[in-house]
């Protein structure tokens, strides 16, 4: 007996009589038989009683179990007119040898899928923005600094130096971990950390000690952070000049070129580039945006939570890689698990939602997406001819 569940699940309601449970345990018996020995018999050949008695009961169950659940699927499958998205789970009241058994089977099916007529979704050209003189400027001065050459000075540390610091930050008298650091490498004046920490430690030599005052912006992405005002100690580890290396043929070489023209080419070329591909990638999402209110249809449990479970690991991943304590993570941005959790669900039904109904215009297409790089490259399609619809001819 079958009950169409909501969210596009039905439940197989199977039962079986004493008669089919046992004939589940005799061939549960039989294979297990192969990895039972038995003296004075050769594998498989001793009687199935003294098999049995050498046996974990709960082992031949569990066998006799999975057995008796794969027929049931098999048979369901066999007049399922729907597409199954997953194998099922299953609910089982008793088994046991003699008695008979029920069998409850849920599983979640492809939903029907209705999607709008996404042809008349249009996006705006966007001109290709060449690379400034000043953006190339600034990604070969980042080149340099980073095959630069240090050497040790003990004269004060001048904007452009490096120097390596032992410092910790204190928020009303109370130290923080994450303020805190030692030999800690930053070259002044190019140095992505606290805002204007760098600037604090300009004129001072190796061994010399400071202590001061930074306020952080009422924006700054950590909300413990945003707007305090945090006292900081310094104590300089070491000073280096930094010796850029010059523009020429020899630095040129080290990226494959021959010329410093042609690596300055190659830099504006690759600038102009990623400016393109990320004006792309804004408007992929405003596409996706406009197509997902388009699509009507159910929403998979298991999709959904495949896709928050997926969320979850990454994030996991993310903390454990910079050893981040959870609590703290939270904690810092003004958040609760809670709060996180109901985000990661609502990008999970936007993707789910976005991925039935991309499958469902392939399929109107009669296009099959065989990998995510076709399934990518289909909404690069559909994206392309919403920017230019001379494309659609």
């Amino acid at each position: 007996m079958s009950q169409r569940l909501a969210k596009s699940r039905l439940k197989f309601d199977v039962e079986l009589t004493a008669e089919e449970v046992a004939v589940h345990f005799k061939h549960a018996l039989e294979h297990l038989a192969t990895t039972v020995k038995v003296s004075g018999f050769r594998p498989g050949k001793a009687p199935a009683n003294l098999v049995k008695e050498q046996i974990d009961p709960s082992k031949l169950r569990e066998e006799a179990y999975s057995l008796a659940v794969q027929s049931a699927w098999r048979k369901i499958l066999e007049d399922l007119k729907e597409l199954p998205i997953q194998d099922p789970e299953v609910d089982l009241v008793e088994f046991v040898e003699g008695k008979s058994a029920k069998l409850a089977l849920e599983f979640d099916i492809r939903p029907e899928v209705k999607v709008g007529n996404y042809s008349k979704i249009k996006l705006p050209k966007i001109k290709g923005e060449e690379a400034s003189d000043k953006e190339v400027e600034v990604l070969m001065n980042s080149l340099r600094r980073a095959h630069a050459k240090t050497v040790a000075k003990m004269a004060p540390a001048s904007l452009g130096d490096k120097v390596h610091v032992d410092f910790g930050g204190s928020i009303k008298g109370v130290r923080k971990d994450k303020l805190t650091s030692k030999n800690f490498p930053l070259v002044l004046g190019h140095a992505n950390t606290i805002p204007g920490f760098d600037q604090q430690l300009v004129g001072l030599k190796k061994g010399d000690k400071k202590t001061f005052t930074l306020h952080f912006p009422k924006d700054h992405f950590d909300k413990e952070l945003a707007g305090q005002a945090v006292d900081f100690n310094a104590e300089i580890q070491e000073v280096f000049d930094v010796i850029l290396p010059e523009i020429d043929t020899e630095f040129a070489k080290s990226f494959g070129h021959t010329k410093p023209e042609q690596l300055t080419k190659a830099m504006r070329e690759d600038i102009t580039r990623r400016k393109t591909e990320e004006n792309f990638t804004l408007q992929k999402a405003k596409w996706l945006s406009e197509f997902e209110k388009l699509v009507k249809c159910e929403l998979p449990k298991t999709l959904v939570e495949a896709e928050v479970d997926r969320s979850r690991e990454a994030w996991q991943k993310f903390l454990t890689d910079r050893l981040l304590k959870q609590d703290q993570w939270l904690k810092d941005r003004g958040m609760t698990l809670e709060q996180l959790e109901t985000d990661w669900t609502k990008a999970a039904q936007a993707s789910v939602r976005i991925g039935l109904g991309l499958a469902e215009a392939a399929k109107a297409m009669k296009r099959e997406l065989k990998s995510n790089e076709e399934f990518q490259g289909l909404l690069d399609e559909l994206v392309k001819k919403a920017i230019d619809p001379a494309l659609n001819s």
